[in-house]
């Protein structure tokens, strides 16, 4: 059995140290992409993290109703390239997490449906995106779902509690 161990130590030392280049490149890629974000935690950007200058968004006059109400901004949707559109999708679901306790379900009925345009336009440039940012937009979606939920469950809540 010692014989055996000590004749497969030197392959397995090999076989990482032939590794080693690999993960230090893998490595690498990871934090060069989290670098650009500017988000060397690799989660989701914060509410106080700086934005992009007012002439890299697209401000013009076919500007999504929703957005404009949400965020108070022109934004046109159906022009936006990926980087933009992830951008979009951060302010987005930081004017719904400061605005969703005054809505009432109207109002959460047309932040869905200008989620739902946002998911249209990240199908047609997600490709465009980085696997990094891919996830990213996928966590908003999620957590736009999930307030929105809870929201639900609230209003029943209340409505048995009121029924009583």
């Amino acid at each position: 059995m010692n014989k055996l161990l000590f004749s497969l130590r030197p392959t397995a030392f090999a076989l990482l140290a032939a590794a080693l280049p690999l993960l230090a490149a893998a490595q690498n890629s990871r934090q060069d992409s989290l670098l650009r974000r500017g988000d060397l935690a690799g989660g989701r950007p914060q509410a106080s993290a700086p934005r992009p200058a007012a002439a890299t968004r697209p401000f013009l006059a076919n500007a999504d109703p929703g957005l404009t109400k949400i965020m108070h901004e022109s934004v046109d949707v159906n022009h936006l390239s990926a980087p933009q559109l992830l951008d979009v999708y951060s302010r987005f679901l930081d004017a719904t997490r400061d605005q969703r306790r005054s809505w009432d379900g109207k109002e959460w009925d047309e932040a869905s449906a200008t989620l739902t345009r946002l998911n249209a336009r990240y199908e047609a440039v997600r490709l465009d995106l980085p696997l990094d940012d891919r996830l990213t937009v996928r966590s908003y979606q999620g957590e736009f779902r999930t307030l929105q939920g809870a929201r639900r469950v609230k209003d029943r809540i209340d409505e048995s509690k009121s029924n009583r």
